[in-house]
């Protein structure tokens, strides 16, 4: 089998060179040109099948098997086609797409990450099919999405029966220094969300003669406590040390235009996760992390309910909580020993949200946003029918008292 790779060795490497030479990276993701590419490949060498299955048709998975004499294990190696996004090509020296060998370096986009791995799990599987596998499977997955969460690739896969094995060996590269530096045994995952701050939206002659809340200012003070505070609690496991990674800023947006006061601006944030962490901890320190005092130009609680005068920090959190809406600038935190996730809590929210017409957080524990206090319920349903001029909402604050 190794005089066999070492014989199609020139193949292999120009193999992996049409692979880089084709563009397929991330988002925004298609990966049907380089899926064609290894699919014929494949189909030469002698696999047995060769099929894609795609959850949508722009993002197939090319899977290609190497079946043995007789029946036994499933031994899957798994390689993703996608590739980061090439960035300013300008800034390259060598062209993303313009595989050159150098010293015997293949340079390209996705040489390493992991189109070079790819092309060598394919002629591996080659070989195995041309010396004869004694036993059991060995199944080529090419997977989608890698680089954009895995929801068209691998995740999608796993749970579908014809891909269970009793091993998987993952062709992503280890050395930073040097190739081989260690063989990795587990993999960090990713926990992704966007911070959202709005602001007064206006014509920006006016930001000196209205209070006004500046989003993108804002967003900047959010980001810079978050770069020192936010560090989100991990389990400590000697079976894989290390702890996770913080990414602020990964994505950043704001304003409109010149002339145009900010009302909304946006950062992303990755998180590299270690087991144990979940997406509820991760959102309960970003939460504590990114709040920020009252602005001088926006008044504090019972100030104005205008909605353009309360700037709001929205979390999305993928694939796990509805989204929360926090208070950045007016909301207050009493002492209350009621936790807001007992119904109780939950129903207050709700009614107070509705009077007031605006989305209420969660509290930290131990406190309560003064908003769901019985109290200021007077003040909220008088100050409501003060601002719309009409009974139905004071009423409503009655029956509910």
């Amino acid at each position: 089998m190794l005089a066999g790779l070492a014989a199609r060795e020139h193949d292999l490497v120009e193999f992996a060179r049409e692979l880089v030479a084709i563009p397929s990276p991330n988002p925004p993701g298609d990966e049907r040109k380089v899926a064609e590419r290894a699919r014929f490949e494949m189909a030469e060498l002698g696999y047995a099948e060769v099929r894609e299955v795609a959850m949508e048709p722009g993002r197939p998975n090319v899977v290609g098997d190497v079946v043995g004499a007789r029946s036994g294990p499933v031994l899957i190696l798994n390689g993703h086609l996608d590739t980061k996004p090439a960035g300013d090509l300008s800034e390259w020296a060598i062209g993303p797409y313009d595989p050159v060998v150098t010293d015997g370096r293949l340079h390209g986009l996705g040489s390493t990450d992991m189109k070079g791995a790819v092309a060598a799990m394919v002629y591996a599987g080659a070989a195995i099919a041309e010396v004869g596998a004694p036993a059991g499977t060995v199944r080529v997955v090419l997977t989608a999405d890698e680089e954009g969460g895995s929801r068209f690739g691998a995740r999608f896969l796993a749970g579908q029966p014809e891909f269970a094995s009793q091993a998987v060996i993952v062709g992503e590269p280890t050395g930073m220094e040097s190739p081989w530096a260690y063989l990795a045994v587990a993999s960090r995952g990713i926990s992704c969300f966007r911070v959202t701050v709005r602001g007064t939206q206006m014509h920006s002659s006016l930001s000196d003669q209205v209070p006004s809340v500046n989003a993108s200012v804002k967003l900047s003070q959010v980001m810079s406590r978050m770069a020192s505070e936010f560090k989100p609690r991990f389990p400590v496991n000697s079976e894989v040390p290390g702890g996770p990674t913080v990414n602020l800023g990964v994505t950043l947006s704001g304003g409109v235009y010149f002339g145009v006061y900010p009302g909304h601006a946006e950062f992303g944030i990755d998180v590299r996760t270690v087991p144990g962490m979940t997406h509820a901890s991760i959102g309960c320190a970003a939460r504590m992390a990114s709040w920020t005092s009252p602005s001088p130009r926006c008044p504090s609680w019972p100030g104005s309910l205008r909605r353009r005068s309360i700037p709001l920090i929205r979390w999305s959190l993928r694939h796990a909580a509805p989204l929360a809406t926090l208070s950045a600038a007016t909301c207050r935190w009493a002492p209350c020993p009621l936790s807001p996730t007992e119904p109780t809590g939950i129903w207050r929210a709700m009614r107070a949200s509705r009077l007031s017409g605006r989305a209420l957080s969660c509290s930290p524990i131990g406190r309560m946003n003064s908003w769901l206090w019985k109290k200021y319920w007077r003040r909220l349903g008088s100050m409501r029918s003060r601002h719309c001029a009409t009974w139905r909402a004071k009423h409503q604050v009655r029956r509910l008292l």
